[in-house]
């Protein structure tokens, strides 16, 4: 374990091997393919690689993954709530909340797939815990957002930082967000944040993650059919954060 009075925290760099290697195959066969093809569509393809690493280089910089998140900032605690965050990875936004509550256990859960993020695992999320000084309010376990291991109206605050658009398909989006609905109290918040396809996205995504994203209204429509009321939206370094409640009755 790192030295805690040394050590920065790092939660991790998403998707950086799919990315290394996807954008090598594509520089690698432009290459191929302007030597030994037609130099035009080698060079495009080529050219194509490069900007794929380069938009990804821009977004992690955005994104500064030294940092717990300051997210948790947005919605209104007490600072004794009973709090979800469902696909944690290392930590990020479990630790962020962690540090805004004043007693009480931030509960993070993730399916910790190391192609989406190197070396991903609880230990290392509860590595950074400890260098953030927040150990002993946090937990991490494994959990699928799709069937989250809670009962029904558990939570009072559930969290999720750019997890819910890596599902495939608009109906995991919603069954997500509907899982998340079950388990929450009435009156309870969730606090997500997504990028969205926009001008910036488009500068600072491959142009395959570009086209998998939604739009600011598609995320509002999804929402509101899983359920939630007084949807709140508004950006951050690109990022969609979205607010929203349960309905003290259904």
């Amino acid at each position: 374990m790192r030295n805690k009075e040394s050590a920065r925290p790092h939660y991790g760099y998403y998707a950086l091997p799919i990315i290394t290697i996807l954008s090598t195959i594509i520089v690698a066969v432009g290459i191929l393919v302007a030597i030994f093809v037609w130099w035009v569509v080698g060079v495009v393809l080529a050219v194509f690689g490069v900007y794929m690493i380069l938009s990804y280089g821009v977004s992690i910089f955005l994104m500064d993954q030294t940092k717990a998140s300051r997210l948790p900032k947005i919605i209104e605690v007490r600072g004794d709530e009973k709090v979800l965050d469902v696909g944690c990875g290392l930590g990020k936004m479990t630790i962020g909340i962690a540090k805004v509550l004043k007693e009480g256990k931030v509960i993070g859960i993730d399916i910790w797939d190391k192609m989406e993020i190197i070396d991903n695992s609880s230990e290392r999320a509860y590595e950074n815990a400890e260098i953030e000084g927040v150990r002993d309010k946090v937990e991490f376990r494994y959990g699928n957002v799709l069937e989250i291991p809670f009962t029904n109206n558990y939570f009072d605050i559930v969290t999720a930082q750019s997890v819910i658009n890596n599902l495939h398909g608009e109906m995991n989006k919603s069954k997500a967000l509907t899982e998340i609905h079950r388990v929450l109290q009435p009156r309870g918040k969730i606090l997500i944040t997504e990028p969205l396809r926009n001008l910036r996205s488009f500068f600072t995504f491959t142009p395959f993650g570009f086209w998998a994203l939604l739009t600011k209204d598609k995320w509002m429509k999804i929402l509101k059919e899983a359920g939630f009321i007084n949807i709140k939206h508004c950006y951050e370094n690109g990022l969609g954060i979205f607010s929203a409640e349960k309905p003290a009755k259904e």
